[in-house]
């Protein structure tokens, strides 16, 4: 185990208050705690310095009271987490040593100590951040996506929010597996960053006519909507659906911040009788999948795009990150550089 000079205090990210409608700077409130020590550990644990925090859009779903119970909810005084890429600064577990990246679930703590059997182990050639995106979380819910939608070069895909994190990796992938993919996104910024990852049909999900739009693009249908956006796209994209056809359910952002953010389009029912299967999931439960992921996903990296969204400015900058994050304003995978 080797020694290492920390601060004698350190910050921590706390939930102030649930949030009533959209989140607002005094629902978070910084903590001041005595930072760990090499001294405290363990056998098997690891005294990390967090370097990038992943801002996601799910963490407005755990300040909500229900719903979404696949991870805990949090509460007034809840210290905050989020997948994490950090340094190892000590450790008491021989697979570890000082100067190693270890990427897991943390605590949104300046220092804090963490069990090495919860974190997974940068070991790869692709560079450490690529672990915060493509070969991390973000890059197994948009792969995982794609395994259970199984798009085929039969299948006209759709991918709204297709500049984000998750979107932009599974419109990727749906190319790969060779289905003809149309993509939306609702800034011009964005649509030209999707213009040079090579995709040629393009829409704008906020403009008026995007559904005859759509319609005109997709005679036949959508056979795959890979849905991220809820509201009154998830709405408009079902009346375009093709019989027998797949929605891939990852998520309803644009609902995160109302009082019912799990609600359903009013016209879902008519998918069944169409015979369109609706495929919800979220990551975590599928986790026995990590191992197959981690070895299929570094000999597809070479092949996709991907964008770094890096926001300064440590603990302090992550409340901002995330609300704008929920409006919309990032281009890619959004991340707060915490030093």
């Amino acid at each position: 185990m080797s020694a290492v000079t920390t601060p004698a205090f350190v910050q921590q990210l706390r939930l102030a208050q649930r949030p009533e409608g959209e989140l607002q700077p005094g629902d978070f409130c910084l903590h001041r705690v005595a930072a760990p020590v090499a001294a405290q550990l363990q056998p098997g644990q690891l005294l990390l310095r967090p370097c990038y925090l992943s801002v996601d859009p799910y963490m407005r779903t755990r300040m909500h009271t229900s719903g979404y119970d696949y991870i805990e909810h949090w509460q007034a005084g809840s210290l905050l987490s989020g997948w994490t890429l950090a340094q190892v600064e000590a450790s008491a577990d021989p697979r570890w040593q000082a100067g190693d990246w270890a990427i897991g679930h943390l605590a949104m703590q300046q220092r804090l100590i963490a069990d090495a059997a919860t974190l997974w182990q940068q070991r790869s050639e692709a560079p450490p951040l690529a672990c915060m995106h493509p070969l991390g979380m973000t890059g197994f819910t948009a792969w995982l996506g794609m395994q259970l939608g199984q798009p085929g070069p039969d299948d006209t895909v759709l991918v709204c929010a297709a500049a984000g994190a998750v979107g932009s990796l599974a419109a990727q992938l749906a190319r790969q597996a060779g289905a003809r993919v149309i993509v939306a996104a609702g800034r011009e910024d964005k649509r030209q960053w999707l213009r040079q990852a090579g995709f040629t049909e393009v829409l704008d999900h906020h403009h008026r006519d995007f559904l005859a739009t759509l319609a005109q693009w997709a005679p036949q249908g959508i056979s795959l909507n890979f849905e991220l956006i809820g509201g009154q796209v998830f709405h408009g994209v079902n009346e375009l659906m093709r019989d027998g056809g797949r929605v891939v359910l990852c998520g309803l952002v644009s609902q995160y911040q109302t009082a019912q953010p799990r609600q359903a389009p009013a016209n879902l029912a008519q998918l069944q009788r169409r015979r369109v299967q609706v495929l919800p999931y979220v990551a975590p439960h599928y986790e026995q999948r990590l191992p197959e992921f981690r070895q299929a996903m570094p000999a597809l990296l070479a092949d996709l795009h991907w964008q770094l969204d890096v926001l300064d400015g440590g603990l302090e900058a992550v409340p901002a990150a995330l609300t704008g994050l929920l409006r919309g304003d990032n281009l890619g995978k959004r991340l707060v550089r915490l030093e």
